[in-house]
């Protein structure tokens, strides 16, 4: 089972080849039976958002907020292959799946000789790439260690060249890989150079610092040519300075927290499973660190994939606590997964092996009572008393919850018959998705309003929305995370006002409860006119 950590027993091309046609049939096999089930009605809808007008032309973080812009135009290029809609959407994420499964398997091809069980653990990467429209951060993840255990193996200046192209371009689709991938790199150049090759120190810092000026090379050309995206993009930066910090916050779902006497087996069992999964992370990493005090030269070389999941696993520890729940905690897990694979190969006692191996089924198992557990195919099979209905979205057919699908045909009804393609409309305060189902460019260049924007920010946007003649608001009043001061009136307290101000309720039937219709009442000088006219 075991194959040399330095190359493998067919050609590299041949593996390779090998590795995109396995990544290729686990993402179509996933796509098939769950790339028509459930739709998310913000992070996703952000996403369709973006590619929608990316594709028309409009800027990412200039134009619209927006993470960085390299997912938008990878997704707006894969529209005219499969189309601007949902399924198309969930086409090109699915073609960038391929790309990062192949390179985890490429990381585990080096251990495992079995296809069958490379398989079975690429499902097992796939599972986690959860949800899927964050499929670009798992795949990024991925990629690191890989390119990580490269520099362990060899590394030469054109290894550390490329990788820092690739965390040049993994920053230009997220500026948090970006960072989480210079920090990995420079701490593992520096303990290769320690530990394992000590020659040509800076000439290899030197070939990679300039491989990230050339994979960040998009960003930087769009600073240059793109007139007020610097500016966007600083603006941007230093919104996260004023808020001091990254996400919203959960506290960590731990398994001796909750409230037992009102939770079932099923649900008790997810909650379990994903807070020992939150225990295991640092704990995994703690104990990685410990275990490469001593070992030097080959012996580090053989553990390569155990190193490189350290060394990148830990900077995303970041991302998983910022705000943990199921989704973050998939955001940095893959590294550990990849980690925690390799320990049965490492061990060469029978019972070390076991215990390795024991150790990996417990994973599985804990991916099964977690992020499986909440995947679209399960939940959609798991709904027999209450089964998913297919409704249409856009120009795609797609599987729904019903409240859900519910949701979809009143709001459909309410802008078909109440506002109308003319009319501009405010979406108000997280239903994104929405605005690329009606074609219906938002207002604002916030497509969400889930954190204070500041009062100067909050009168630019009355101004606008009184500039583009904004007739109608679909306001709704909930507290996000169950949160009173995250309710839109607290976070956003003068756009309130205005809102409650100039516009009034009409009645739409099927809205939920703590949502509402809004007109903007006709002013005396309006109603004057009117009465002129008459």
């Amino acid at each position: 089972m075991i194959i040399n950590g330095c190359g493998m027993p067919e050609g590299r091309i041949q593996a390779g080849l090998k590795a995109i046609l396995l990544a290729s049939i686990l993402t179509v096999g996933l796509f098939w039976l769950q790339g028509d089930i459930s739709v998310g009605l913000l992070d996703e809808g952000w996403l369709w958002y973006g590619t929608w007008r990316t594709a028309l032309g409009e800027v990412p973080i200039r134009d619209f907020y927006a993470y960085d812009p390299g997912r938008y135009y990878w997704t707006a290029a894969g529209s005219v292959a499969f189309g601007n809609g949902i399924m198309g959407l969930r086409a090109s994420v699915a073609l960038f799946q391929v790309i990062g499964l192949t390179f985890g398997l490429l990381t585990l091809r080096r251990i495992i000789n079995s296809w069958w069980l490379l398989g079975l653990m690429g499902l097992l990467l796939a599972v986690w790439m959860y949800p899927r429209c964050k499929i670009f951060d798992h795949c990024i993840s991925l990629a690191g260690v890989y390119f990580a255990v490269l520099l362990i193996e060899k590394p030469s200046i054109i290894r550390h060249f490329a990788t820092g192209i690739f965390v040049g371009g993994a920053a230009w689709f997220g500026r948090n890989h970006g960072l989480y991938g210079f920090l990995a790199f420079l701490c593992l150049i520096l303990f290769v150079w320690r530990r394992l090759d000590s020659s040509d120190f800076l000439k290899r810092l030197a070939a990679w610092g300039l491989g990230i000026l050339i994979g960040y090379a998009p960003m930087w050309i769009m600073w240059i040519c793109v007139p007020g995206f610097l500016d966007s993009t600083i603006e941007s930066i230093m919104v996260v300075f004023r808020l001091k910090k990254t996400n919203l916050p959960l506290p960590v779902p731990w398994p001796w927290t909750g409230n037992w006497s009102q939770t079932d087996f099923m649900e008790g069992a997810v909650r379990i499973s994903t807070g020992v999964l939150f225990i295991l992370l640092p704990l995994f990493y703690l104990m990685t660190a410990l275990g490469l005090v001593w070992p030097r030269g080959d012996a580090l070389r053989q553990k390569a994939i155990l190193i490189a999941s350290l060394f990148v696993g830990v900077p995303y520890l970041h991302y998983t606590f910022s705000r943990a729940d199921l989704s973050h905690l998939a955001l940095g897990i893959h590294p550990f997964l990849l980690g925690v694979t390799s320990l049965p190969f490492l061990l060469r006692k029978g019972y070390q092996r076991v215990l390795g191996g024991g150790f990996l089924c417990l994973v599985f198992a804990f991916s099964f009572f977690s992020v499986f557990m909440n995947s679209p195919v399960y939940l959609k099979a798991r709904a027999s008393q209450d089964p998913f209905v297919e409704a249409v979205i856009g120009v795609d057919r797609i599987w729904l919850h019903p409240y859900t699908a519910h949701l979809f045909k009143t709001l459909r009804e309410v802008y078909g018959q109440k506002i109308g393609a003319g009319e501009n409309l405010l979406l108000i305060p997280h239903w994104t998705v929405f605005y690329p189902v009606f074609e219906q460019a938002s207002p604002l260049y916030e497509l969400f309003f889930l954190v204070p924007s500041g009062e100067d920010r909050e009168r630019k946007m009355i101004a606008e929305l009184e500039e583009k003649n904004v007739n109608w608001v679909i306001l709704g009043d909930v507290p996000f995370d169950g949160r009173d001061e995250l309710r839109f009136r607290n976070t956003h307290h003068l756009l309130w006002r205005y809102i409650t101000d100039h516009f009034e309720p009409v009645q739409a039937d099927g809205l939920p409860g703590n949502y509402q219709l809004l007109k903007r009442k006709k002013s005396k000088d309006t109603l004057e006119m009117g009465g002129t006219l008459k």
